[in-house]
């Protein structure tokens, strides 16, 4: 009896870049060392994310820290408050009011 044996088959929940890949859900920018224009999350696109950045202000490198954060699985709202908080600045026309 191998008591050591997995008795699971391995979760498939995460997918390396290949499967991302082959999937189609991630086509990288060849000119992007990280795969920047064609990113996707699920608030959209990457180009229109930053695009909609630049109409609230943000300035570039916000932008950048806002696509790392949206990189490591930060929702854009709390990706915003965490770059907000790291940089002392949030542009006026990206608050949201009551």
């Amino acid at each position: 009896m191998d008591r050591f044996k997995p008795t699971r088959q391995p979760s498939n929940r995460f997918l390396g870049p290949a499967e991302l890949a082959h999937r189609g859900t991630v086509r990288p920018d060849r000119g992007h060392p990280h795969g920047g224009g064609g990113d996707l999350f699920p608030e959209g696109q990457w180009r229109a994310i930053r695009v909609q950045l630049e109409r609230e202000g943000w300035n570039p490198s916000q932008i950048d820290l806002l696509h790392d954060q949206l990189r490591q699985g930060w929702p854009l709202t709390l990706a915003k408050q965490n770059v907000a908080r790291l940089s002392g600045h949030c542009p006026i026309r990206s608050r949201t009011g009551p």
